[in-house]
């Protein structure tokens, strides 16, 4: 009986993304096979969460209500850019279910501390003021009002999602960006159709010694004395980089999110925007040439966006970027 039930848990993987369930089957996929299991206290209901926030120089903690947590992070999260306000109001009915999971199945995140999630990116974005200052306000509080309690579910608990602005083309699996035990509904695929053509370019370029201190001010990137070379030494399925080989005074490979970490810190969030690049040494600095904006697993917004433009519902977006998955209250 239990590997009846195994094979049908890997079924249903196999409607959604065939390769992906194919592989979990032959075990050397890194999709993963294994749920992640909630604590007992995930079927609780819940109607508020911890968060700290910012108010002038001081860190606060307070009650919100669930719905108005959703509702003003949904708002913070997502930018439409777009002139059509049904498809802005889709859009935020899908990160209005994002965010409504994220924080139930992180509930307690900074338990240590005192609170449930943080304001920041860390967690994700809980800007309250935004509530009266953009014109999103309405279409973000109707999407939350719309979707109120829905979840995305993975067998018997919420899912683990995550988003990020733009994939540039290809999604990563979760494992191959963070290591841990892989997910399979985090697992990476070509974003194709009507998002194909959704994803942008960048490039940033610094001189050797802006990009020397700024990997010597953090320990998991320092190098000592000199840097010689970053060199891409693994990529993903979706070509990001993940492993780097950084040459100095001392010779390592770490990955390659803690690089783009490392970096951002200290140029700034829109200068090294992915680990989907590639990296040159020039005569006085480095260039770092890229496609896409943020991790990689997960929801893609840009191509969601793009989905949703096209004709597609909120759940057949939810259904594509966190397959097998199901959505309900």
């Amino acid at each position: 009986m239990l590997k009846v039930l195994k094979v049908l848990r890997v079924l249903k993987v196999l409607k959604v993304r065939r390769a992906c369930a194919v592989a979990m089957l032959m075990g050397v996929t890194a999709c993963g096979v294994a749920p992640v299991r909630m604590p007992g206290t995930a079927r609780t209901k819940v109607t508020t969460i911890r968060v700290q926030v910012r108010e002038g120089a001081a860190l606060i903690v307070r009650d919100v209500p669930l719905e108005d947590y959703v509702m003003t992070t949904a708002l913070s999260e997502v930018h439409p850019d777009v002139s059509d306000e049904a498809v802005a109001g889709r859009m935020f009915e899908v990160q209005s279910v994002i965010a409504r999971t994220y924080a139930i199945s992180n509930r307690g995140r900074h338990g240590k501390d005192g609170f449930d999630l943080c304001s920041t990116t860390h967690c994700q974005l809980y800007e309250p003021a935004r509530v009266a200052t953009s014109r999103w306000s309405e279409a973000a509080r109707g999407a939350a009002r719309k979707t109120a309690g829905e979840l995305l579910w993975f067998d018997d608990a919420p899912a683990r999602v995550v988003f990020h602005a733009d994939c540039g083309g290809h999604t990563s699996d979760a494992a191959a960006v963070w290591g841990g035990a892989p997910l399979p509904y985090l697992c990476g695929a070509t974003d194709e159709g009507p998002a194909r053509g959704a994803h942008a370019e960048w490039t940033f370029e610094s001189r050797a010694t802006a990009v020397h201190a700024a990997l010597n001010a953090d320990e998991r990137t320092s190098v000592g004395a000199t840097l010689d070379r970053i060199e891409v030494s693994g990529r993903d399925a979706a070509g990001r980089a993940e492993l780097i080989t950084l040459r100095g005074t001392r010779t390592f490979v770490v990955r390659g999110e803690v690089v783009r970490d490392a970096l951002t810190h200290a140029f700034g969030a829109r200068t090294v925007r992915s680990t989907l690049f590639s990296v040159k040494k020039t005569r006085d600095g480095f260039v770092f040439t890229g496609r896409g904006y943020g991790h990689g697993v997960g929801l893609c917004q840009a191509g969601a966006r793009a989905r949703l433009k096209a004709g597609a519902s909120p759940e057949d977006v939810l259904a594509h970027y966190f397959p097998g998955t199901d959505l309900r209250r």
